[in-house]
């Protein structure tokens, strides 16, 4: 099969299994007008219907839970069949299975930007990050392992605290404790503490904000730093502690790849803290294409040889969905026609990708709302 689409361009592959992120990779993917094949473990996504979308293959969650070397081999082979130049990898399970395979990548095949399996795996989990900080000299939380009830015991944050899984993704698994009651009930509801042991942490009364980032081998080279505002407005600011935060971060790590990371402003004292590491692509991600900063299409100009400081801007202001709604369907059906005129130049361009008639924004809606 030919390497190349009909207008030269080499067809890239993106591997996901969570739907949210899989929609934002090919969201991401169309707004530069790159052909793309889809592997994920999730049916029935309606955005095949983009015609930039070459064409989807389904693949076995468990398998990829198992980084199965069948797999392994089958998305290999893949790759040579259909001149695939770049693999990104969009969520931790899809990030895992192309580390592994990275070595058997046929010629011409290379992995979107990512970081050594080694810090992938102490920046995505919990309390190996929690030491990391701690190692680095690196503000964090207070934090604690709970592998048996007795760790409760000997702990001494008290509450409020936050406890959750050492690994998870979007928020699974995080509780609140007020009391200590209420921390000691959800420890001992738990019985596989041992194989599947919690972090606790104390709470930081504050405001979250998240700095994202790509890096080139321990240099930032593109980021933006977001807020959740009201009504679900994404607000991007211009916060240079949070950003020499994360850039020393990625500095004394020598990080390579994108990373999400979750931060928190201490209302005490107004200092910036990290909570947690996402050495991965990110549920938002959409906000900062809509807003200017694509880092799918900078990170695979990066491994084109191309200098992307020089394309890359840091960016403020807000943004508010700018896929299509109910309230905006009228205008899809008549190519996006009036733009509203509160948008910046990208998120006018982004608005009219989402909305131009027949550019398959109309069909995903639909089946999405529609079910």
């Amino acid at each position: 099969m030919s390497s190349r689409t009909n207008d030269g361009t080499a067809p890239i592959l993106l591997m996901s299994s969570i739907p949210v992120f899989t929609r934002n990779l090919v969201w991401a993917a169309g707004e530069t007008q790159r052909p793309c094949w889809v592997m994920t473990s999730n049916p029935g996504d309606q955005w095949q219907c983009y015609p930039h979308v070459l064409g989807v293959e389904m693949i076995d969650a468990e398998a990829l839970v198992r980084t199965d070397p069948d797999l392994q081999r089958f998305v290999c082979d893949f790759c040579e069949d259909h001149g695939i130049r770049t693999i990104v990898a969009g969520d931790t399970r899809c990030s895992r299975l192309l580390l592994q395979m990275t070595p058997m990548l046929p010629p011409g095949t290379q992995p979107f930007p990512i970081c050594e399996p080694e810090l992938f795996e102490q920046m995505y989990d919990k309390w190996r990050f929690a030491a990391l900080l701690e190692e680095l000299g690196l503000p964090g939380p207070r934090t604690a392992l709970i592998r048996c009830h007795e760790d409760l015991n000997r702990c001494d944050i008290e509450p409020p605290a936050i406890i959750k899984p050492t690994q998870g993704e979007a928020g699974l698994g995080i509780e609140t404790a007020n009391t200590r009651t209420e921390l000691r009930g959800i420890v001992e509801a738990r019985s596989d503490l041992e194989d599947n042991p919690l972090v606790l942490q104390e709470f930081i009364p504050g405001s979250d904000i998240d700095l994202s980032v790509l890096a080139d081998r321990g240099e930032c080279v593109a980021w933006t730093t977001q807020q959740v505002g009201q009504n679900g407005v994404m607000r991007f600011v211009e916060r240079a502690d949070v950003l020499n935060l994360g850039r020393e971060l990625v500095r004394q790590t020598a990080y390579h790849g994108v990373m999400h990371l979750d931060m928190r402003i201490d209302d005490r004292t107004g200092r910036v803290v990290f909570l947690e590491s996402n050495p991965r692509f990110w549920g938002s991600l959409r906000y900062s294409v809509w807003t200017g900063v694509n880092f799918l299409d900078l990170g695979i100009r990066f491994l084109e040889g191309e200098d992307v400081t020089r394309r890359f801007h840091p960016v403020q202001g807000e943004c508010a969905y700018l896929g299509i709604t109910r309230r905006s369907l009228p205008r899809a059906l008549i190519g996006g026609w009036p733009t509203p005129s509160t948008l910046s130049g990208a998120q006018r361009r982004s608005w009219e990708f989402h909305h131009r008639f027949g550019g398959g924004s109309i069909s995903d809606w639909l089946a999405t709302t529609l079910g």
